[in-house]
């Protein structure tokens, strides 16, 4: 029976534990199961019973003292069901139950050193269980001790840093902590991964939070890049530099059109070669947050036998409503450093897109492109006097 009742109590706790009384793990199970559970099958005076001869057989099994806590504070024993979630942590300290609702004890009654200390216990040990703590996580980054700890294990490299930084971004109420500790751990030896950036970024950009997820990404541009700074990212092309979309340049190769940044130092620029298609879809791009103003956009390019029958062209256009705010074209033929220019008004527009584009809307094979053109840089400039860029 024993054998039997092993083999069953993951998927048929109560049977299993019909077979084999003994058998602690079907009688866990089973309770969780019940906890969990819309519409238990058991009442919770049963519960609590169940979990009793669990305790008698058992006595010094941390999980159904945490099961015996939880009932008795379903059941409203405050103080009874206190004293089991301690005896429980004493007996194993990463008991997951116990340490989830000291945590949230500790926080309730101001005791943030210690729900620091367990929070890291929890998520060394548990790591999968972020998500059940992050409810309870504004409450506790809000009091500076408290965050400050946590920043501090994140310097450190706790490995649930990750998990931290991603959790904040997925709630709207974390969003500003996410903010802060990304920007408080730039200006340490553990700058934040581009992982991490894009997360916060891309929640912020979600939220319609442009300003923020821009800052964000400006100021945690690694030290030496900041010299590709601007109002376009990288604007010569390097091709190693940070890639953070959707503030850096996104770029992918098509059937009409390879796209290469050069490696070379002395020579950076982006190499576009066509191939004899269509040219519907170009993937060179990047997002931009420009103040409302006038701005001047250049490019410095070489072509070589460039046929492009529908036009080729930078594009700044409005990402909230789709306008073209700017449209900057590329001659056709063969060339060396083409200077272009135009001015623009960005209008009342909080997010914009510069991209390489064409007019092709139907891919008709009449309208092939050919050839080859290299951009030197392509940047933004204010048009205004004596401004700077951004």
């Amino acid at each position: 029976m024993t054998g039997l009742s092993r083999s069953i109590e993951a998927e048929a706790p109560e049977a299993a534990l019909r077979l084999n009384p003994l058998n602690t793990d079907a009688r866990v199970a089973w309770l969780v199961a019940e906890l969990n559970a819309s519409q238990p099958s058991s009442s919770l005076e049963q519960q609590r019973e169940l979990t009793r001869t669990g305790l008698a057989f058992s006595p010094a099994d941390a999980r159904l003292h945490s099961l015996a806590a939880e009932l008795e504070r379903r059941a409203g024993n405050g103080d009874e069901a206190e004293r089991l979630f301690l005896q429980a942590n004493r007996i194993s300290h990463t008991e997951i139950l116990a340490l989830q609702h000291l945590i949230a004890a500790a926080i309730e009654r101001g005791d943030y050193a210690s729900a620091v200390e367990r929070l890291d216990l929890l998520l060394r040990r548990w790591p999968d269980r972020l998500n059940v703590v992050m409810p309870v996580l504004p409450a506790l980054l809000s009091q500076e001790d408290a965050y400050q700890t946590i920043l501090a294990a994140m310097k450190a490299g706790a490995p649930w840093r990750w998990g931290l930084v991603s959790g904040l971004t997925r709630q709207p109420e974390g969003l500003d902590f996410a903010y802060r500790v990304l920007m408080d751990l730039a200006a340490t030896p553990e700058p934040p991964t581009r992982n991490e950036i894009s997360a916060a970024v891309r929640a912020f950009m979600s939220a319609k939070r442009y300003d923020e997820g821009y800052r964000l990404f400006r100021f945690t541009v690694p030290e030496e890049e900041r010299h590709l700074s601007g109002f376009v990212h990288n604007s010569v092309f390097q091709a190693d530099a940070l890639d953070a979309p959707p503030f850096s340049w996104q770029r992918r190769n098509t059937r009409a059109a390879e796209i290469r940044f050069s490696a070379d130092p002395s020579s950076h620029g982006a190499a576009v070669r066509f191939l004899d298609a269509p040219a519907k879809d170009l993937v060179l791009n990047q997002s931009l947050v420009l103040p409302q103003g006038k701005y001047r956009l250049f490019a410095e390019a070489d072509a070589s036998g460039l046929r492009a029958p529908r036009t080729l062209f930078w594009r700044v256009r409005c990402a909230e409503n789709g306008k073209e705010l700017a449209r900057l074209r590329i001659p056709e033929g063969s060339y060396k450093e083409r200077e272009l220019e135009l001015t623009f008004d960005t209008g009342p527009c909080a997010l914009q897109r510069i991209e390489l584009a064409t007019d092709v809307i139907a891919e008709s094979w009449q309208n092939r492109y050919s050839g080859n053109v290299r951009f030197h840089f392509v940047r933004i400039e204010r048009a205004e006097p004596h401004a700077t860029d951004g």
